[in-house]
């Protein structure tokens, strides 16, 4: 699932390619709006380990280290997100996959489709 990655905003496309599409989606829902310092070397206890796990957070020290970034706002994530839901469903994703990766329910998905659809 990392076709659709330039639907995320700035920094996100490059962690998703780094980190993979759950772990940025989760980091984004954890600390969206918040300017993180990525170490040199993350330690068990910085923030983004944390919120996606040691392992992750050491793969974006090794591409991103000692920066500052910015990740959006939870508000502009969300808009990112439901574009990618809408994205992925009409390539044939099943409804419980997108769910399972996106940390919502079937209900909150089918949500976003149907106002997608009612706009139209």
């Amino acid at each position: 699932m990392n076709t659709h990655n330039t639907e995320l905003p700035g920094f996100l496309k490059s962690a998703a390619n780094i980190i993979g599409l759950d772990a940025t989606l989760t980091l984004a829902q954890r600390l969206g709006g918040a300017r993180v310092y990525i170490p040199h070397d993350a330690t068990p206890d910085h923030p983004i380990s944390l919120a996606i796990g040691h392992e992750s957070a050491k793969l974006l020290s090794e591409h991103f280290s000692g920066e500052t970034v910015e990740l959006p706002r939870k508000s502009i994530f969300v808009r990112s997100r439901n574009a990618l839901i809408k994205k992925y469903h009409d390539d044939g994703y099943p409804i419980d996959k997108l769910a399972l990766t996106f940390g919502i329910t079937r209900r909150h998905v089918y949500n976003i489709l149907f106002a997608s659809h009612k706009k139209h």
